[in-house]
């Protein structure tokens, strides 16, 4: 949305009494928006420009908007030019939607000029030689060379002149009546743009959820059709076993007799000559009960996935409908399902500020987990940040960093988040890329540094192992959402 010529012409004509007042300060509000303090004859007003996409617009405003996330260059350039100076004059110039406040100060005249023409809008500060000083955002004009150093050149009036009618009805009893509606309509379309915003924000990491607990599921179908096909391993193993006293180290195929319903058949049998006749038998059998003990546990796993898809459907569907106060509830509840939106970057560390021995990752259930940045740090963060009854977990038998998991006393990690950090220690760790993986955990009690070890040697016990299974998703999700230093 944009003022029309008009409407623009109008709020100009109604801010004229605001000439000969000074500037006390002035502040970005976007990477083309600003704010101006100014005191005089009509007293302390607050003045908005705007060059900002579909919120063009100048008014006298009654609310203090937000500040900008950073310092943005052109408001450091604008205050060392307007400092102290005071306002001779606010003008709509000849041309498309151009209004400029004319400052006389400590150096001479300079110009803010304002071309309120919507998408393609811009502020300048343009000397008194006509010479651009700064602008808020890139050149947008195909036609005008609008950079600094070059003279400003304002935009053509339209082809077909016309001012258009004033959309906007003054609010009787207003300082600024014109202002105040202005101020009015374009504060319930920021709202309505903010909310689309943060509904946009949360649901972009659920629909990646969403698509990651799809793909989830069919890696896991893929497994659980493997189950069927180890009985023919454990039908080899059983020939085998009883024809074992056939085999000889070396062979390559061995033909043994097995009896069915229909009566006895030859079956030939692949061997690995470099195996011993046992091996080979316990390489079958080996790789018979790996596949069905994982049965029941892919079986949970894909029910459990299963019905983190549904929540995360539904959850879908609630936040395209969100009200504003309703997106931190739902925000926490994407969350707690592991699509959370990634975490807003944490305000810059100090340089004098000691930097942090972990980077912090959040797993699916909100736990936090915490990872060792190098040997030294694993120490610090093993020795000096973890407390006894935290989960510690490291690759086992390998190279790499320390993982805890913040637990409150008497509290057990759920699996999800003891598969999280496990993830966490295989993918920082000598073991990065391998398939599977072992990882060792315990409480972080249990781990020592034996004296004069070297940075990040630790010993410990009581440990239980998991023979990991690495899920790329998984880790992808993860790293994803790292967070910030605090």
């Amino acid at each position: 949305m944009s003022l029309n010529a008009a409407e623009i012409e109008a709020v100009v004509a109604e801010l004229a009494p605001l000439a000969g007042s000074r500037l006390d300060a002035l502040r970005a509000h976007g990477e083309r928006a600003l704010s101006l303090e100014l005191f005089g004859r009509a007293g302390s007003v607050r003045l908005l420009l705007s060059a900002e996409p579909d919120l063009t617009r100048l008014h006298a405003a009654a609310g203090r908007p937000p500040r900008a996330d950073a310092p943005a260059r052109f408001e450091q350039l604008a205050r060392a030019h307007l400092a102290g100076a005071r306002l001779a004059a606010i003008e709509a110039l000849p041309g498309d939607r151009v209004v400029a406040l004319r400052f006389e100060g400590a150096r001479g005249e300079v110009r803010l000029l304002a071309e309120l023409t919507g998408r393609h809008g811009n502020l300048f500060l343009v000397g008194g030689d006509g010479i651009i000083r700064a602008s808020a955002g890139r050149n947008l004009s195909e036609r005008r060379r609008l950079v600094p150093g070059e003279p400003y050149l304002a935009p053509a009036p339209p082809p077909s002149p016309g001012e258009g009618e004033i959309r906007f009805t003054p609010v009787a009893g207003e300082r600024f009546p014109l202002s105040a509606a202005i101020e009015r309509v374009y504060a319930a379309r920021e709202a309505e743009r903010d909310l689309a915003g943060a509904r946009r924000r949360l649901r972009e990491p659920v629909r990646a959820g969403l698509a990651r607990a799809t793909h989830a599921l069919a890696n896991l179908a893929e497994e659980a059709a493997r189950v069927p096909a180890a009985e023919a391993d454990r039908r080899t193993a059983d020939l085998l076993k009883t024809n074992l006293r056939r085999v000889r180290r070396g062979m390559r195929l061995v033909t043994v007799t097995e009896w069915t319903e229909a009566g006895p058949r030859e079956v030939e049998i692949a061997l690995d000559p470099a195996l011993s006749p046992q091996a080979n038998l316990e390489r079958h059998t080996r790789r018979y009960r790996r596949i069905v003990d994982s049965a029941a546990r892919v079986a949970a796993r894909a029910a459990e996935v299963r019905a983190r898809e549904v929540a995360l459907r539904a959850l879908l569907a609630r936040v395209d409908a969100a009200a504003p106060e309703d997106l931190a509830r739902l925000e926490k509840e994407a969350r707690r399902l592991g699509a959370g939106p990634r975490a807003a970057p944490a305000a810059r560390r100090r340089k004098d500020g000691p930097a942090l021995p972990y980077r912090t990752f959040r797993s699916a259930a909100g736990a936090a987990i915490l990872v060792g940045k190098g040997a030294a740090e694993n120490d610090a963060l093993t020795r000096r940040v973890a407390r006894g009854n935290d989960l510690w977990l490291h690759a086992r038998g390998l190279a790499g960093a320390h993982v805890v998991v913040r637990l409150e006393r008497g509290r057990a990690p759920d699996q999800e988040t003891l598969l999280d950090a496990a993830h966490l220690a295989a993918h920082f760790s000598d073991a990065r890329g391998a398939p599977q993986s072992d990882v060792a955990y315990t409480r972080a009690k249990h781990v020592r540094k034996p004296k004069g070890a070297a940075p990040g040697a630790v010993v410990y016990s009581q440990e239980k192992v998991i023979l990991l299974r690495v899920e790329p998703t998984r880790v992808e999700r993860l790293l994803s959402e790292e967070e910030g230093e605090a």
